[in-house]
């Protein structure tokens, strides 16, 4: 029997071949790995109900600036760093206000408003 350790996130795959070939020969490289394709992020990690996500985010600030960042989210709530159209880095609170857009409240208390990013 040949075997591959596959991790899989939305944004790649990467596969570590321990002398197989054959794609269907699979084991997860994480006992915590969750596959959901009825949903538009299906690769998630942690235990049911207490998954992780990390996205990818770009939006404005409350004058109309561009920013962009990356987070991590657990459930409503994540946070992370953004950067400004200037390249300074913010660390930002995050909140779901709906489907694929965020809220955000950086350090000094400035509001924000995100999507994810695809």
């Amino acid at each position: 029997m040949r075997l591959a350790l596959v991790i899989k996130t939305k944004k790649q795959d990467t596969y570590e071949s321990y002398g197989s070939s054959n794609s269907n020969d699979y084991i997860q490289s994480d006992n915590n790995y969750h596959t959901d394709p009825n949903f538009e992020y299906e690769y998630r990690t942690g235990n049911s109900g207490n998954y992780e996500y990390n996205y990818d985010i770009s939006g404005w600030d409350e004058n109309g600036n561009s920013v962009y960042g990356n987070i991590d989210i657990q459930g409503k709530y994540g946070s992370g760093y953004i950067l400004d159209e200037d390249g300074n880095e913010k660390y930002i609170d995050v909140e779901w206000v709906d489907y694929g857009v965020l809220e955000g409240t950086d350090e000094d208390g400035n509001s924000y408003e995100f999507e994810v990013d695809e």
